[in-house]
């Protein structure tokens, strides 16, 4: 038999609604204390899989509804609910809270919330705790102090108070330590030898009841396991919603490298892409309820009008269009029957695998099967040994049975704690989306060094990686990304609530603590605004005002010339001239003026960088191979080599490796047809294969570029000999 599910806590919330603590014309310590348990309300309902039962009791009411009242005891004390889980009826009964005109005895509250919490047989509860909230402004007797402190002690109860600001005792009687540090509402226990009044939440002065109140809940919290929080400490932490942490599960199979070599391996969920939890099913109170699901389909109309489902067929959204399939594509698509593996597929230089490849929504860490030894030692050794190779594996990846394979790397992790490897999943070809961005190497070639000085010094004040030492000694980032909620959860449960509780009103916009999650630290904001100032005088900006109509002057301006006038200039020529308006818009790059084509393409509003170079590529091997000796021989080698020189120019800034394939294919058509004067222009203009010391982003050394230079020498072949054309065809052609 499964083991049996462990109970929730058990937690009695008490509220003082007397009117003491309404006095107040903004926020009060009433509506703090609401606010507060509402937000234990909420976190408990989104909780995953939250089994803690909530009591909720009010004192200082007008009514009186509890197991122990009589005729003069446990007055003014009312049981809003018995201990049961969390439900959007309870949360909609705190929120109609209102107050009440009497007094209650939070004492006598402690001895309710503790009978409510009775569990004799402790198979209830799986933890006790009571959360008061109170100013201690109201009457209480203490003569049952030593009894409640040992019935919370007998029953495991722990009790925390929310609300008080408690004056510690940091000095002596005699006010000798006056530089002892404050209490959390900033006052000084003494000043000046003599002992000041403590100050309420309203700021005024405690009164003699609210101090005997706070020394008797200090003796009791400090016998029964508890704590004393003020709002400023207790509001920050109850207001965000977090997500159940659990461990990750083992994934259990066996690395495969090669045929017949294979390693005992565990992975387990190390980052995975945080998502809001799904209301698609959800338990009611009662966990053996049936959940009918019911499904029905509408027409995308005003009327919504109902569709009957053997109407229905499936199909997928391709762009705007929608593309429907049937039972016979069904059976053509793929499906998966490998059993749960990682094999690995090959290995590369870990240089190869840049970070803009690693893609998928989860990062695993491999390590040993638990109990293994042979397979640690094992890992152990590949994992090394791909550490000092500097090389990474290429991973096909099934998660289980009938699952899709996800193409994977591994990269090899070695600290002083531990070893291990590291998987994250690649995109595959059709995955991949190629952006190509024009250079700013022009740009910033023209910037002065005080111009450049600045965008370093902004730059260097925006980092978020710097670390700063905190009162401890100890360093800290700006950011620490594993101590940031998610913005999204803590909104969307703020809306969810809204609306169950709020049925009709519209959604709130995100509250201030969520906003204050997206803001940058106070550090960035005081280095940008410091580097701001500098760069508004250097970087001088103006409005520049759209005309909404045509001057005179432009009146009888034709349509091409308008179109003319839109064209973008190159970032690297500032300058204007009469040629620029009248040029033709370039479609597309031509034999006749390939270079001016080439940066006309260039020039234009989004780029597609390789598209344009398949272009070029294309025109430049046409015109190599309609080279013939003669007259305009020397024409079409000018062209190419103008052409092969801008092409290579602007590949070294931004993808070198198009380049290099031109000159591969460009060195077989030369030799093929032994056009040697151009190879000889090749090697004199230095316009071989683009190198490392050229570009970070090639991957051809400088040895390999000589030796590329060097053509093969062929061996001369033999012409056949030209063959005689009978009579037929020569009757034929004198006939053409």
């Amino acid at each position: 038999m499964p083991p049996k599910a462990k109970p929730g806590e058990g937690i009695a919330l008490i509220l003082d609604v007397s009117p003491h603590v309404r006095a107040g014309v903004n926020e009060t310590f009433f509506s703090l204390s609401k606010k507060c348990l509402i937000n234990i309300l909420q976190r408990k309902m989104f909780a995953e899989k939250c089994k803690d039962e909530i009591a909720v009791i009010l004192f200082g009411s007008d009514e009186t509804d509890n197991s122990l009242a009589t005729d003069n005891q446990y007055q003014n004390i009312k049981v809003l609910q018995e201990p049961s889980l969390v439900s959007w009826d309870l949360i909609n009964k705190v929120e109609r809270i209102t107050g009440g005109k009497q007094s209650g005895d939070w004492l006598d509250t402690l001895v309710v919330a503790m009978d409510l919490l009775h569990d004799p047989e402790e198979v209830r509860f799986s933890g006790k705790k009571i959360v008061l909230f109170t100013d201690f402004s109201s009457e209480f007797s203490d003569d049952q102090t030593s009894t409640i402190i040992k019935g919370l002690c007998n029953q495991g109860i722990s009790l925390n108070i929310i609300g008080p600001e408690i004056l510690e005792e940091n000095a002596d009687d005699s006010g000798n330590d006056i530089d002892a540090p404050g209490p959390s509402n900033g006052m000084q226990p003494f000043k000046n030898g003599v002992r000041s009044v403590p100050q309420n939440w309203n700021g005024k002065p405690k009164t003699a009841v609210q101090l005997a109140g706070e020394a008797v809940a200090t003796r009791i919290v400090a016998e029964a396991d508890g704590g004393m929080y003020s709002f400023e400490d207790a509001i920050p932490q109850l207001i965000f919603f977090e997500k159940r942490s659990a461990a990750s599960g083992n994934w259990n199979t066996l690395l495969d490298i090669g045929p017949s070599f294979q390693i005992a391996i565990t992975g387990r969920i190390k980052i995975k892409h945080a998502t809001v939890p799904s209301w698609k099913t959800a338990y009611a109170s009662d966990e053996s309820a049936v959940i009918i699901k019911e499904t029905s389909y509408h027409r995308n109309d005003d009327a919504q009008t109902p569709v009957d489902e053997s109407d229905v067929i499936p199909g997928y959204r391709y762009g705007t269009t929608l593309v429907p399939y049937l039972d016979e594509d069904m059976q053509l698509k793929y499906f998966s029957n490998s059993p749960r593996s990682l094999s690995i597929l090959g290995f590369t230089r870990r240089s190869n695998v840049s970070y803009h490849l690693r893609a998928g929504d989860q990062v695993l860490v491999i390590t040993g099967r638990e109990g293994d030894e042979t397979a640690a030692v094992a890992l152990s050794a590949f994992i090394h040994a791909l550490e000092v190779l500097d090389f990474v594996g290429i991973t096909r990846r099934v998660y289980n049975k009938n699952y899709d394979p996800v193409l994977g790397v591994l990269f090899p992790e070695i600290t002083k704690e531990y070893e291990c490897l590291i998987w994250i999943p690649l995109p595959f070809q059709e995955d991949v989306r190629s952006y190509t961005f024009p250079s700013l190497s022009k740009t910033i070639e023209k910037l002065s060094d005080s111009e450049k000085q600045a965008m370093d010094d902004l730059i260097t004040a925006m980092d978020l990686t710097e670390e700063n030492e905190n009162d401890d000694g100890a360093t800290e980032s700006l950011l620490e990304p594993s101590v940031v909620l998610n913005p999204q959860l803590q909104h969307y449960c703020n809306a969810l609530t809204h609306r169950a509780v709020h049925e009709h009103d519209p959604l709130p916009a995100p509250a201030d603590h969520v906003i204050s999650v997206l803001k940058p630290p106070e550090e960035v904001i005081e280095g940008r605004d410091a580097c701001s100032k500098k760069l508004a005088s250097l970087f001088p900006t103006k409005k520049i005002v759209k005309k909404s109509k045509r001057d005179n002057k432009d009146l009888f301006a034709s349509n091409e010339e308008e179109s003319n006038k839109k064209l973008k200039l190159d970032d690297a020529d500032d300058t204007l001239t009469s040629s620029d308006l009248t040029r033709v818009l370039v479609t597309k790059i031509t034999t006749a003026n390939p270079v001016e084509d080439f940066y006309g393409l260039l020039k234009g509003e989004a780029p597609n960088f390789s598209l344009i170079c398949s272009q070029m590529r294309d025109i430049i091997l046409q015109l190599v191979e309609s080279w013939s000796p003669g007259a305009s021989s020397e024409v079409v080698l000018s062209r190419v080599i103008d052409s092969l020189t801008a092409f290579r120019k602007e590949s070294c800034l931004i993808d070198p490796s198009l380049y290099n394939d031109l000159m591969s294919q460009l060195k077989d058509v030369v030799i093929s047809r032994s056009i040697q004067p151009l190879w000889d222009r090749v090697k004199e203009g230095n316009l071989g294969l683009v190198t490392t010391e050229e570009s970070l982003k090639s991957s051809v050394s400088s040895t390999s570029a000589i030796a590329f230079l060097e053509l093969e020498a062929e061996a001369p072949q033999e012409l056949p000999e030209p063959k005689q054309e009978d009579d037929e065809v020569e009757d034929l052609l004198d006939d053409l």
